[in-house]
């Protein structure tokens, strides 16, 4: 093969390694349909409505709360909906988590007890796929 033969066959495959690079690293609310995005378009109003003051938009650095990205891997949605209604509960019952939470900002968050569990699974569908995509 010579050195021009060559140069495009390394070229060529450049190409096609990049292509299945950018394949496999689409922002992920691509890839929402239907009622799932309707779930993560109501979950990011809630979140900038209520979430936003307090926790970074990009879900991975700090804001005056934690950053929230990876929580629903972190915890349960049973938890996290208990926690998100009344942290001060959580923490008069001495849960672990929620112990461990305080420690770390030393701030009770604000609870939002009157969210419904599909409000709650929306903010987390929002939190989960904006994290996603800002990890890419």
């Amino acid at each position: 093969m010579n050195k021009k033969n060559a140069y495009l066959f390394f070229s060529f495959f450049l190409f096609l390694s990049c292509q299945n690079e950018l394949k496999d690293n689409k922002p992920v609310i691509t890839e929402l349909q239907n009622e799932t995005l309707k779930m993560y378009e109501q979950g990011k109003l809630i979140f900038l409505e209520k979430c936003a003051q307090c926790h970074n938009n990009n879900m991975i650095t700090d804001g005056t709360g934690s950053p929230l990205g990876g929580i629903t891997k972190r915890s349960t949605k049973e938890w996290l909906r208990a926690y998100v209604r009344s942290p001060e509960k959580m923490i008069e019952k001495n849960d672990s988590q929620a112990l461990v939470l305080l420690e770390k900002k030393r701030v009770i968050m604000q609870g939002f007890p009157d969210y419904t569990d599909a409000e709650l699974d929306q903010i987390f569908l929002y939190i989960e796929t904006t994290y996603q995509n800002n990890k890419i």
